[in-house]
């Protein structure tokens, strides 16, 4: 469910609805529950601009992937 409404000076206005699960999602459930009261919005629009930190020992870090598959010259 989302819903988007722009308003007349181009403001857009985005609800919706988002389910973080423990362990995939603790940086994003930290940002979260640590929001200042009535401030949610602010905190998660700066995580969405500055990124959020990559923890999970699934993802490799950016130095060691091979992109040598990719079928481009780097």
């Amino acid at each position: 469910m989302s819903a988007l409404a722009k308003k007349w000076d181009g403001t857009l206005v985005v609800t919706l609805r988002l389910t973080l699960k423990p362990g995939r999602d603790d940086d994003l459930i930290t940002i979260v529950e640590t929001a200042p009261a009535r401030g949610l919005a602010a905190t998660v629009r700066e995580a969405m601009r500055g990124g959020i930190p990559i923890r999970s020992h699934n993802v490799q870090d950016e130095a060691s992937l091979d992109l040598t598959g990719l079928g481009q010259e780097l």
